[in-house]
């Protein structure tokens, strides 16, 4: 487990060392905190981080406590940050058994004030997860519009996947934006509500609004991508009605001269054509002339 405090002129301080007066900061595993009976409302806890879906909040009369679920802003197959927190008066705790927050106090050291409240300490946390996320969405966008090329261009099928794969990762961004607007609402109204735990509301309205820009700008990028979708398969249906145009017509253009040959080929004994001297080069100059008027007329009918 680790715990620091803030101290009195800012940053982290391990907790035990002198300096340390202000909130508290624990980093701890599901099992250390499964031990550790000094936390209220532990049988909620645990159920929450038995299967953490989605990031959800539960306010209570001496703490606020819940579960994140962040997307991953980078490769594809990155599996997503998944903790709990617990928020107290004075002491911020963060569960979560896979290692991701050992950098965390690194990370905080260099953006923390003198006075730091606990709800102020989750808000910078939260703000860090999606400091770059305007870059990774314009990152989403520019992709897309690789994609969009590829598409106009008459690009391969995986086209298709690629455009699918953004519409999957956008719809995770979007409900990822919409549960942290809802996390905010929750600590907003703890604030308006006088408990304690949070101590100002105009912090998390920024937060709240940042989240909403960010939820807006998903919903434009998820438009897109249900536009490309829809010209992608718009095309591939125009190019197979080519397809399908080509054979008709070549179909049509061997269906006389099949009932030529299936007609010639009865040999019928008195059939007075397979006896005449010119029957074959007749034969030959009629299928030719069938298949030239043939053409002709698909031409002139803008068939080919």
């Amino acid at each position: 487990m680790l715990e620091f405090t803030i101290g009195g002129a800012g940053g982290l301080i391990p907790s035990g060392e002198p300096g340390g007066t202000g909130t508290r900061l624990r980093v701890m595993t599901t099992e250390e905190f499964r031990q550790d009976d000094s936390y209220p409302h532990q049988k909620q806890m645990f159920h929450s981080l038995g299967s953490i879906r989605y990031s959800k909040a539960e306010a209570y009369a001496r703490c606020v406590q819940g579960v994140l679920r962040i997307p991953p802003k980078g490769e594809e197959d990155a599996a997503h940050l998944a903790l709990g927190f617990y928020l107290e008066p004075d002491r911020l705790t963060f569960i979560e058994s896979a290692g991701s927050l050992k950098a965390l106090p690194g990370r905080l050291r260099d953006r923390l004030g003198e006075s730091v409240s606990p709800d102020r300490l989750l808000l910078l946390f939260l703000e860090m997860t999606s400091e770059d996320d305007v870059l990774y969405l314009q990152h989403i966008e520019e992709r897309m519009d690789r994609l969009e090329q590829a598409v106009l261009d008459d690009g391969p099928v995986q086209v298709f996947e690629a455009l699918s794969r953004c519409r999957k990762r956008l719809s995770e961004l979007n409900a990822h934006y919409e549960q942290m607007s809802a996390l905010g609402e929750l600590m907003t109204s703890e604030a308006e509500g006088g408990a304690g735990l949070v101590r100002a509301a105009g912090p998390w309205q920024n937060f709240i609004s940042r989240m909403g820009r960010l939820q807006r700008y998903v919903a434009l990028l998820r438009e897109y991508a249900a536009q490309l979708q829809d010209v992608y398969q718009t095309r591939q249906d125009a190019r197979q009605n080519r397809i399908m145009s080509i054979l008709t017509v070549v179909t049509t253009l061997f269906l006389p001269l099949t009932l030529i040959t299936g007609w010639y080929g009865m040999n019928f004994a008195y059939m007075p054509e397979l006896r005449w001297r010119y029957g074959y080069p007749a034969v030959i100059c009629l299928a030719v002339a069938v298949a030239v008027a043939e053409i002709i007329y698909f031409k002139k009918k803008k068939m080919l």
